[in-house]
């Protein structure tokens, strides 16, 4: 069996390209990598975006491993045109947050080609899992390729169907038929909680 943690980046900056992470997403990222370094990861994979390098970083450091940066994990912003601002920090009355608050997605980002997103998202996935069969896996990505994979793996038309929180886990396994079931959604206990290391399987 191999199993991915897919993970989203921690709290970015906002208004720019490519931005880094903020004050409060550096933090996100220190309590996960706290976290997950109690796990037996076998190997580390990230975006090549900004956000994603600086949460593997703290991860990086304690594992002492490097992660590859894969350029398929990279989230939809490349695909259109409009500086970066965390869905959160969007303004109420901007057309893009009423289309997140409706759940029309298509709306908050129609510039983009869904069915070569989906595809892109699943080779992204099917390239780390060939590379590490029986291992486990972090890989540090992006809300919407999480979303877009794991929509993939259930079989759901709705690309986007839940809001992934800063640095959470969801973690997809295949099994040794090849077949990829989805583990658990949206983890965000390292940011609550202290983890007992003689729990640990």
């Amino acid at each position: 069996m191999t199993e991915l943690l897919l993970i989203r980046h921690g709290l970015p900056l906002a208004g720019v390209y490519d931005p880094g992470l903020s004050p409060e997403g550096t933090a996100q990222a220190e309590r996960l990598a706290a976290w997950l370094v109690h796990e037996d990861v076998d190997a580390l994979y990230t975006s090549p975006f900004q956000r994603a390098r600086e949460t593997v970083a703290p991860l990086e450091r304690l594992t002492g491993m490097t992660a590859a940066v894969l350029d398929d994990l990279r989230e939809w912003d490349t695909d259109v045109s409009h500086p970066y601002t965390p869905p959160e920090q969007i303004n109420a009355d901007d057309p893009r947050s009423v289309a997140l608050s409706e759940g029309r997605y298509e709306d908050f980002v129609p510039d983009l080609d869904w069915d070569a997103f989906r595809e892109r998202a699943a080779r992204a996935m099917d390239t780390i899992l060939d590379a590490h069969p029986g291992g486990r896996v972090a890989v540090v990505c992006h809300g919407g390729i999480t979303n877009t994979y794991l929509a993939t793996v259930l079989g759901l038309t709705r690309m986007f169907w839940f809001h992934p929180g800063y640095t959470s886990v969801s973690r997809v396994r295949r099994l040794p038929g090849g077949r990829i079931v989805l583990h658990s959604v949206n983890e965000t206990a390292h940011m609550v909680a202290e983890r007992a290391v003689d729990a640990v399987a």
